[in-house]
């Protein structure tokens, strides 16, 4: 949270308490978007830089659009993926 200004942390912290127990459950998915967001500069990086990076994520430019748009995308894939552990699960192969 320390990488947003305040007034995007409470915006987001709205959120999580608008979910009520589902708190953890969202905040997987708001990592997950968050991380999907920079993910091909992350691709791009060894180890060491990616830990530099996330500490000192660019978000200071970012305003409540941002911030909708990923906690639009972690609902989403909450929504679509928290009650079908299934698709965490390897798929076993088929013996012909």
């Amino acid at each position: 949270m320390r990488e947003f200004s305040l007034s995007l942390i409470v915006r987001v912290w709205d959120t999580y308490l608008a979910e009520g127990d589902g708190f953890a459950v969202l905040h997987v998915y708001v990592c997950g978007a968050f991380l999907a967001t920079w993910s091909s500069k992350l691709q791009q990086m060894e180890f060491q830089e990616i830990i530099q990076f996330l500490q000192h994520c660019p978000t200071s430019s970012w305003t409540n659009e941002n911030i909708e748009i990923l906690l639009s995308q972690a609902w989403m894939w909450k929504e679509l993926f928290a009650r079908s552990p299934q698709h965490l699960l390897n798929p076993t192969p088929t013996s012909q």
